[in-house]
């Protein structure tokens, strides 16, 4: 999972030229539900639930990734990524823990 939020972060330092948008439902955002559906499969492969501390370490991670962006010519941070951020993860793990709790339960 390491490994994985550093790939992150080497993404988020590559140059972009777009200009900010506020489209909801962009490929962007999409892409970030993605990479942070990503995250939250190995966090929860990982830790085997997802507890309070991961989700608020995710929510922090989000924050930081964006102000990261901040630093790098051509990109932004945008509250909108943070968002997807946050439901991309909460789709995988959420989906993984009812997935879990329905086999446990027959």
């Amino acid at each position: 999972m390491g490994l994985y939020i550093l790939a992150i972060l080497v993404a988020s330092t590559i140059p972009g030229k777009s200009l900010p948008k506020l489209i909801i439902l962009s490929p962007d955002k999409l892409l970030h539900m993605a990479e942070y559906g990503i995250l939250g499969f190995l966090a929860y492969k990982s830790f085997g639930k997802v507890s309070l501390p991961v989700i608020i370490g995710l929510i922090l991670f989000a924050i930081f990734d964006e102000f990261w962006q901040s630093f790098v010519p051509g990109r932004f941070p945008s509250v909108f990524d943070v968002i997807a951020d946050i439901i991309g993860f909460s789709l995988v793990a959420g989906t993984m823990y009812y997935r879990l709790r329905k086999n446990n339960d027959k």
